[in-house]
């Protein structure tokens, strides 16, 4: 810890866009992001703060839930050895039961939207609980160190299975999939978690109120119990107000990650007397276009048909990536030297970038008309848009984005105009939940923030490693679905690095998955940023350098627990002496 043991006590402060969905996070609800997840979830291995370990260092994820681990001389059988004398927020121990329930009755369960997919950890694998404190997973073929860091944050963390088991189907007659996502809302409170705080107070539009956890089982390097902070705020207003209230002391962290306030941002956070200080990490923020490439999933009439047809066609993508002048729209978001053209596949803070291996299609309007001419997309009613040929009408192609992130809009008006001067029309559709419309596949084309920096970390929002991912090509609701053979192959050096031992091994996969993707135009990025991690200077623990977004979010990097504030900078709690009571 940079500034040494901590003394207990105070707030921290955070500001958030999102909204609490509910707590069964197990069923794939989140708690509205920018945190408040991860102060209540814990996982069962931990790669946040891995930034910290050095490279020659580096030997997989950090135990947390699970201690410590080991594999079988095959490699087959992964054994994980639990912590014992844990309990929930409620008291009740956490024991091998969590895990299985969490495995088997949500990430197995296909009714369930969990957030780890069936095949998360290998098509065909089985976990068995050996005792209360021991589980292991049994796999079909040999695997690699990499699979284990698969079980981090969000994809491995279980819920209290002493509480969600009356409301799964599997235990309860009565129950439907539907009531059993919903079954703890979020004015439910407190949620039972495991993690260093509880939420009492969910005021919506207003606040969520935490507090510590007084069944929390980490502890300080002298043996006092985490976290040392007693209250932490999540004040629901917008993302962008999260880094204003972080530049003027009135939150105490913020990742910030909308372009068009860095430059102000940057200057106010230098000044001598700001509260506040920053630091900007690589350019891991990345922005895409995802055309839908399911032949029938979303598909309402002919024109969406023809279009599912264009996108399957790979010179389409690849006309469309040359009418793109990325280097205006990262202009467009942010003046000055922030942006960088984002060609897709991995973003290049990635480790795992390699620009060799990137196909990188320039801005070339005259060959974006040549090509799309030559698929015969021409305009034959003279009206300056091009004629679908099938079924003869405008192509006009529908392109829904998130209304509350300003730099998604501004970027969809650049992409408007941009593709407006090759003869197609763009027609916006703005939604409050973009994760919502896809993950329904109820789209033909998608703008949205969607970074690739781990190849193990969620893995499924980018290879079709399973029937529900990646969003852009989803089985449809009669399990149809034909792959690209180029995905395949992406599939394959995906399941490659999850099985090496090799690092070497497990690098030239990574660059065969960003050749592949670019090559083939998978998704069509548009661009790229750094982002900034801006903590009030009256902040302990806040170890230097820590960056926004690498093995997982600063939320996660930073190790909130461990963060303190001397007694004479201390913010009154607004709830002192509360403990969660169930």
């Amino acid at each position: 810890m940079s500034d040494g043991i901590g003394e207990y006590g105070g707030v921290f402060r955070h500001v958030i866009g999102g909204r609490p969905e509910g707590w069964n996070w197990m069923a794939g609800q989140h708690q509205g992001w920018g945190g408040i997840n991860m102060a209540m979830q814990e996982c069962l291995v931990r790669v946040g703060a891995l930034w910290q370990v050095k490279a020659e260092d580096q030997s997989g994820p950090l135990p947390n839930l699970a201690t410590s681990w080991n594999w079988n001389d095959e490699r087959t059988e992964l054994t994980l050895n639990l912590i014992e004398g844990a309990h929930w927020s409620d008291g009740d121990p956490f024991d091998a039961e969590d895990v299985r329930f969490w495995w088997e009755d949500n990430a197995q369960d296909e009714n369930v939207s969990a957030w780890m997919s069936p095949n998360g950890m290998g098509e065909g694998t089985m976990l068995e609980v050996i005792d209360p404190a021991t589980v292991r997973f049994n796999f079909q073929s040999p695997q690699g160190p990499s699979r284990v860091q698969s079980l981090a944050y969000i994809q491995g963390c279980p819920g209290p299975s002493h509480v969600l088991k009356e409301h799964h189907p599997t235990y309860n007659s009565d129950a439907t999939y539907d009531s059993y996502r919903g079954a703890l809302p979020s004015d439910l409170l407190p949620p039972v978690v495991m993690g260093p705080w509880v939420p009492v107070v969910h005021r919506p539009d207003e606040i969520v109120i935490m507090r510590r956890n007084p069944y929390y089982w980490k502890v300080d390097e002298a043996g006092n119990q985490l976290p040392y902070m007693n209250e932490m705020h999540f004040k629901l207003t917008t993302w962008s107000d999260r880094t204003t209230q972080a530049v003027a002391g009135t939150g105490d962290f913020s990742n910030m990650e909308n372009p068009g306030n860095y430059v102000e941002a940057l200057k106010q956070s230098q000044a001598a007397d700001s509260p506040t200080k920053a630091q900007f990490g690589p350019r891991v923020l990345s922005w895409e276009l995802e055309l839908n490439l399911s032949e029938t999933l979303g598909v309402k009439d002919d024109v969406d048909r023809e279009l599912r047809g264009l996108f399957r066609t790979k010179d389409f993508r690849v006309a469309l990536s040359h009418a793109l002048d990325r280097e205006a729209i990262g202009q467009s978001i942010a003046r000055g030297p922030f942006s960088y053209p984002y060609p897709g596949g991995f973003s290049t803070g990635s480790p795992y970038y390699d620009v060799d291996s990137t196909v990188y299609r320039p801005f070339d309007q005259a060959k974006a008309n040549a090509m799309l001419d030559a698929l015969g997309l021409t305009d034959t009613d003279g009206n300056g848009l091009r004629n679908l040929p099938g079924t003869g009408g405008d192509m006009v192609i529908d392109l829904v984005y998130d209304t509350s992130e300003p730099t998604d809009k501004k970027q969809v008006d650049a992409v408007v105009s941009m593709l407006a001067e090759v003869g197609i029309s763009i027609l916006p559709r703005t939604v409050e939940e973009i994760e919502v419309v896809a993950d329904a596949g109820d789209f033909n084309m998608l703008e949205r923030r969607h970074h690739w920096v781990i190849p193990t970390r969620q893995t499924c929002d980018y290879v079709p490693i399973s029937d529900p991912c990646p969003d852009w090509h989803r089985v449809d609701n009669d399990g149809n679905r034909t792959l690209f053979d180029w995905e395949v192959e992406m599939v394959e050096a995906v399941n490659l690095i999850q099985e090496t031992w090799d690092p070497a091994a497990a690098a030239e996969a990574a660059r065969t998955i960003q050749r592949i993707w670019t090559e083939n135009v998978y998704t069509i990025g548009l661009t790229q940023a750094p982002a900034a991690l801006l903590i009030n200077k009256r902040i302990r623990n806040a170890h230097p350098g820590t960056p926004v977004f690498m093995f997982e979010w600063a939320e996660d990097g930073v190790v909130r627990e461990r963060l303190w504030v001397p007694a004479s900078e201390q913010l009154e709690e607004l709830l002192p002496g509360t403990a969660p009571v169930y």
